[in-house]
This record gives structure tokens, sequence and C-alpha cells, in this order.
């Protein structure tokens, strides 16, 4: 998907600090025009949300002593951002590679832990499991890398994000009848990163769908007001709000089918972000 640029076509090529375009995709924000240096420079900076929740959730995992499995998932989530600020800084395809592989590698992550959340498990599943998601991953890229329709990406990424859904809806559903104050936090986490995702993909339809209108409103506004229709990036604010909330899930989740839930407790920092830490009494 290439948008025509109108702005960014009346910039000398040679003001385009990182040369032509070469990804296969372009997005309604106009390249180059806050910075020389960022081509869409808030699609850019918006990544900083997932650098901060990513930090956020690595540093509490360590801080409470929970799996790696969680560790890897903020890992994964810091790669994602990182991915995503250099392709909108450069708008060139090796970067886009690096952000939107990653989105398909860091959800089986957070997959794996949907799938193997019940301790209950059959013995020697973990390396099916583990076996099939990567053999997913493989799959993905090597077909991505030879076709590069954007659409193929984001089909295989939302099979990974309906599967989660579909088994954190089943999860809950059990523990509501054993564990009903686990259930009522589980299924607040559950609807704040459901409900983040949801109006991320509905402003990244609009940004897609609208773009030629909403540039018309923000040539018309003056510049302060103008990053508020940068719809993209507010997809990058939902998304990694989403991503966090919906590992944090897992974290829960896990620790309840652990039996241990009752050492922890959900917190919210002065942003109303919510994140694991251990009972008072445990401190």
């Amino acid at each position: 998907m290439r948008l025509d640029n109108p702005v960014a076509d009346a910039i000398p090529k040679a003001m385009n600090y990182w040369g032509d375009a070469t990804s296969t995709i372009d997005w309604c924000e106009e390249n180059y025009v806050v910075c020389k240096y960022i081509a869409e420079f808030w699609n850019t900076s918006t990544n900083l949300v997932f650098f901060a929740l990513a930090l956020l959730g690595m540093y509490k995992v360590r801080v409470t002593g929970q799996e790696n499995r969680f560790l890897l998932c903020y890992m994964a989530m810091l790669v994602v951002g990182l991915g995503s600020w250099l392709f909108h800084m450069t708008l060139q395809y090796k970067w886009q590679l690096a952000d939107e592989l990653p989105m398909v590698y860091g959800t089986c992550v957070c997959l794996y832990c949907a799938l193997r959340a019940d301790v209950k498990a059959r013995v020697g599943s973990d390396l099916t499991v583990s076996l099939a998601l990567f053999a997913y991953s493989t799959i993905v890229t090597l077909v991505y890398v030879q076709i590069r329709k954007p659409v193929f990406h984001q089909v295989a990424y939302g099979i990974e994000v309906f599967c989660i859904v579909l088994l954190n809806t089943r999860h809950q559903i059990e523990i509501r009848k054993t564990n009903p104050r686990a259930y009522i936090e589980l299924r607040q986490l559950f609807w704040v990163g459901l409900l983040s995702f949801g109006a991320a993909f509905v402003l990244w339809n609009i940004d897609n769908i609208f773009c030629g209108n909403l540039r018309a409103i923000r040539n018309a506004l003056p510049s302060v007001f103008s990053p508020f229709f940068q719809l993209h990036a507010y997809w990058h604010i939902g998304t990694a709000l989403g991503c966090y909330t919906t590992i944090v899930y897992q974290q829960y989740l896990r620790l309840v089918k652990l039996n241990t839930i009752g050492d922890y407790r959900i917190r919210k920092t002065a942003l109303f972000v919510p994140y694991l830490d251990k009972s008072v009494k445990e401190i």
C-alpha cells in the first residue's frame, strides 16, 4: 500500500535523510515534515510507549520473581517497539520487516503462555506447542518475504490475536466457577486489553481509508493541533497498552493456575497502568 504524499513529494529528495522509501507501506503521516532525520515523526515517537511499558513489565517480573516466559514476552514487546521506531523513522523495507515479523514472533510467545497456563497439561506437550509455534512463525516469515503483501502479515498476526482472545475467554469461564475474585480481576484486564486493541484497530482503519480527509483537516488546522489527527500514532499507543495488559493477564492467569495468586495483587501506576506486585505480607 503506497500512499501519495504531496507534502513529501514537494520536498527535494536530497532532504530525505534516509533516502527514497523502499518499504511496501507509506502511512498517512506526511514524511520529513517535523524533523529532517525522521520520516514519520509522530508514528516514530509514539513507540516510546512500547519501550516504557515493556521496561516496566520486565522490571516487575524480576522483582516479583515470576517465570522467565513473561520476561521473554516483555522483551519481545520491546523489540517490536524498536523495530517500529526504525521502520517509521526510515521507511526502509529491512526495518519494515524488523517491525512486522517480531509482531508475529512476540505474539507466538504470548500464545504459548495462554496455551501452557494450565500446569495440568500433558508432560511433553511443551515441546509440541513450541515446535508448532516455531513452525507457524517460520512459514509466515518465508511466505511474507516472498510475496511482500502487507495484508498477509496482517491476517497472520490477526489469527494469533484471535486465538489468544479465544483461549483467555475459555480460561475465564473455568476460573469463574472456582475463584470469583480472580475472575473479576482477570475480566477487567481482559477488557482493558481487548478495548485497547479494538480502539487502535478502528483508528488504524480510519487512518488508511480516510487519509486524504485527515490530511486536509491537518492542513487546515494550526500546526499545534495537527498531531491529534495522526491516527496511526494512536494505533501504537493502543496496541502497546493492549499488548502490555495482555501479558499482565497471562501472568495473573498463570498464578491462578499455580494456586499462588494469593501472594500477589493487581496495582496501578499513577497513570492507571496495571501491574502485578507482591502482597503486603510478602514484602
